[in-house]
């Protein structure tokens, strides 16, 4: 299969590409920039330069392949222009994969409950707004959509051990609220599994890990796996996420608009509503937390090292 990747210079997109070539896939990556590619595997893709709301670019890319990976998301302060950014090049991008021939598309979104949008944080908002006009076209789209992803490159796992370095734990209101985090490993698996099901086609599946927590208790089980003692705990009614973002985007070493938008949306639940991905695909999910902790932080001294 002829397969095209956006977001290769990305963690989830960097991890996929590697996966798919051991599969026999041949891929395509469009990407922004190909100097920034500088992966291992660099040379045995092709390299299209241009962005994915370039529908030229993208047509350019995608002719010929079966398949393509929406793999990029936004992260601006302007946050009426991130929802119309997002939209725009979805439109896009949808127009130009089918223009190309391409059959199927996989997207990868956010956990959020449908019902209650209005409450929803921006950035998943802006991210549930890609999902529909990725739908709105005539080519069949998988949405997959997790939450917190537990691997070495993603942004949301070191916001994480960020804070679980930390003595001192703020209790902020939005740390009780629950995620459903996954192993990066799993979350790959599961992107190659649907892109290879036709039954997956049109559909949207919400994938997580088997355990639920709060925000509070995931820091927690990142000190436990980091040996750290426990945190001692000052109650704060209200912080606003620009605030602690500051703080966490320089301990992290993020982008401080990507801490905000990830702490932003952290004051929604992300918990998998139904049990479709474990009726298709009962092997998925399956990695407990620390261990997922433990897998990510050692690749991550690896990474450091090499």
């Amino acid at each position: 299969m002829q397969v095209l990747v956006t977001g290769a210079t990305g963690y989830v997109g960097g991890e996929l590409v590697p996966r798919l070539l051991a599969r026999g896939h041949e891929v395509r990556c469009l990407v922004r920039d190909r100097r920034r590619l500088t992966a291992a595997w660099r040379e045995r893709v092709t390299v299209v330069e241009g962005r994915v709301e370039d529908d030229q670019a993208v047509l350019r890319a995608a002719d010929g392949c079966d398949l393509a990976y929406f793999l990029v998301h936004g992260m601006e302060r302007d946050l009426r222009r991130l929802v119309e950014r997002e939209r725009a090049a979805a439109a896009a991008f949808r127009d130009a994969v089918d223009l190309a021939g391409v059959r199927r598309v996989v997207y990868l979104g956010g956990v959020i409950d449908e019902d209650h949008l209005v409450t929803a944080s921006p950035h998943l908002y802006a991210r549930h707004q890609v999902g529909v006009e990725l739908r709105a076209g005539p080519v069949p789209v998988t949405e997959l959509r997790a939450g917190i992803v537990i691997g070495a490159g993603s942004a949301s796992f070191r916001l994480l051990m960020a804070g679980a370095r930390l003595p001192v734990q703020v209790d902020v209101p939005w740390l009780r609220s629950r995620t459903q985090p996954i192993a990066g490993d799993d979350l790959l698996e599961l992107l190659i599994a649907v892109a290879e099901d036709p039954r997956a086609a049109g559909r949207v599946l919400e994938v997580g890990g088997p355990e639920v927590l709060t925000y509070g208790e995931l820091t927690e089980r990142g000190r436990e796996v980091l040996g750290h003692q426990a945190a001692r705990h000052v109650p704060v009614l209200y912080l606003p996420p620009e605030v602690a973002a500051a703080a966490a985007a320089q301990l992290a070493g993020i982008d401080p608009v990507v801490a905000v938008g990830l702490l932003r949306s952290a004051t929604n639940d992300a918990v998998v509503a139904d049990d479709e991905v474990a009726r298709r695909y009962p092997w998925a999910g399956r990695t407990p937390i620390r261990t997922a902790i433990a897998d990510a932080l050692g690749r991550s001294f690896a990474n450091r090292v090499g």
